[in-house]
């Protein structure tokens, strides 16, 4: 319990139920009721997800640390955290020895595994209560998050578990599809919109017993120049630094999967370059027609000068490992498939009215989850690639009126398939480097002790919040956000 208030928060602020906010940002009691009313996910609920390897693993792991602490001599022990990450964590089980050097950016404590069970509980009675009709849509602040946590916890060849140790929207889905819900309930969508590939929930659902009751769809930063074959390279000596996790370049439309890679904006220049010259990104932005890839990659290889009627375009077997080669417009140049859509909120835009609003609704799911992830919020770190001497590149930089709009895109395909039932869980979404002194002082002094600024962070979570309450209204609260860009070309 104290893990999710401190999580409702660290997203809304400690006035939050004190209505300290604008005009805009308040909420009436018939508009949203908080509660913290629900229990821990049952084992035999998160089992539908994970192997009982893992679950074995993290219930064993939770158990020896509480032994140890217990150990423990003096009247204030101090609170054992150790980094979760597989090959750190079974050598842990083995001694005694509990100072494991290792980079890790995940950290298990003793009151982890509740933690993670409350959240995906969470998540489970949001479904609940919607999928009963007692609430038309639910908004699940949880920490920790869970979109990287796979089958067997960390995935094969990932380095990170992405501070992730159970999948908590996938957990969602899979009792969504529940006999519980059977009549309810027979097809669940799940929208990712962190900035890091759901790597964990696509395995999931690719595993899943009944495939085509799912459907997936992630858009996310992809940077990765160790990339093979759309598989993660390990090992070498040469290794380059990528962004996590370096997955999610390809779709799987064979398991209803769908990701949008996107270019960061420290590519942006050799992305205007390629397409620019390469003519990849015709003008409706349809750059990812599965329907023809088998008559265009055919097309492509008994033409090598690569003319196809006079239509110019990029094959997904295209990889980001080739070399760009421009040409005239009208040839097929090997442009990654990740620059197709362009950078930055255009790009992201162009990648939802595209792609993922004619596929959900084609889908027409009973149910729609979103996997709200905040980090892809102009100047969030989540998003950065951090450099020597504490320099950040941004990667992306979508506004709060960026999260609004794509909330109520989906909003109005869930009115129209599924009564408006959607379930929204928090995944990523950290805040910003103060990038002034004063600003630095203000995000240390906060209750928090954070020295990152959330102001961005927080109002992006509330216009999402305002949307999914009633995404009609909040385009008159948000004038600015009445502006749908994808009524003026590339602008969206």
């Amino acid at each position: 319990l104290s893990k999710l208030t401190e999580a409702k928060d660290e997203v809304f602020g400690s006035s939050f139920e004190q209505g300290d906010f604008s005009e805009s940002f308040r909420f009436s009691p018939r508009e949203i009721t908080v509660s913290t009313d629900f229990q821990r996910a049952s084992l035999e609920l998160i089992s539908r997800v994970h192997s009982a390897e893992y679950l074995d693993f993290v219930n064993e792991l939770s158990k020896t640390l509480e032994r140890r602490q217990k150990e423990e001599t003096g009247d204030s022990p101090s609170i054992m955290t150790i980094p979760f990450t597989p090959h750190i964590q079974r050598n842990i089980l083995k001694t005694t020895d509990l100072n494991v050097k290792g980079h890790s950016d995940t950290s298990f404590s003793v009151g982890s595994l509740r933690a993670a069970r409350r959240a995906a509980g969470a998540v489970q009675h949001a479904v609940d209560r919607v999928l009963s009709g007692r609430s038309r849509n639910a908004f699940c602040v949880v920490r920790p998050p869970g979109h990287h946590a796979g089958v067997n916890g960390l995935l094969e060849n990932s380095e990170s578990c992405g501070f992730c140790i159970f999948n908590n929207v996938a957990t969602g889905a899979l009792h969504a599809l529940s006999e519980r819900h059977q009549v309810r309930c027979g097809k669940v969508a799940i929208v990712d919109i962190d900035v890091h590939h759901g790597n964990g929930t696509e395995e999931i659902v690719r595993r899943a017993h009944d495939s085509t009751r799912i459907f997936f769809f992630s858009v996310h930063l992809y940077d990765n120049p160790n990339a093979t074959a759309g598989k993660y390279s390990r090992g070498s000596a040469t290794k380059e630094w990528s962004f996590y996790p370096g997955t999610g370049d390809k779709d799987d439309m064979a398991h209803n999967i769908i990701n949008v890679p996107l270019a960061p904006l420290w590519k942006e220049k050799e992305v205007t370059t390629a397409t620019a010259n390469g003519g990849a990104l015709n003008s409706s932005g349809s750059v990812h027609n599965t329907r023809n890839r088998a008559k265009k990659e055919a097309a492509a290889t008994s033409k090598k000068e690569g003319k196809a009627d006079g239509e110019s375009f990029a094959s997904e077997s295209d990889q980001s490992s080739k070399k760009i080669s421009p040409g005239k417009t009208g040839t097929i140049n090997e442009v990654p498939t990740h620059y197709l859509f362009g950078t930055g909120r255009k790009g992201y835009r162009r990648a939802i009215r595209t792609r993922l609003i004619p596929s959900l609704r084609a889908f027409n799911p009973d149910l729609i989850l979103i996997s709200a992830g905040f980090d892809a919020c102009s100047g969030d770190v989540g998003n950065a690639k951090h450099m020597a001497g504490g320099k950040e590149r941004a990667g992306i930089d979508l506004d709060p009126e960026d999260y609004a709009w794509t909330t109520r895109k989906v909003m109005e395909v869930a009115d129209i398939c599924c009564h408006g039932r959607v379930v929204s869980v928090l995944e990523g979404g950290y805040g910003r480097t103060p990038r002034r002194e004063s600003d630095r002082l203000s995000a240390s002094s906060a209750k928090n002790s954070s020295v990152l600024d959330k102001t961005v962070f927080s109002e992006s979570v509330m216009r999402h919040l305002r949307s999914l309450i009633d995404p009609y209204d909040s385009e008159k609260r948000h004038p600015r956000q009445i502006m749908d860009e994808d009524d003026s070309g590339d602008e969206n």
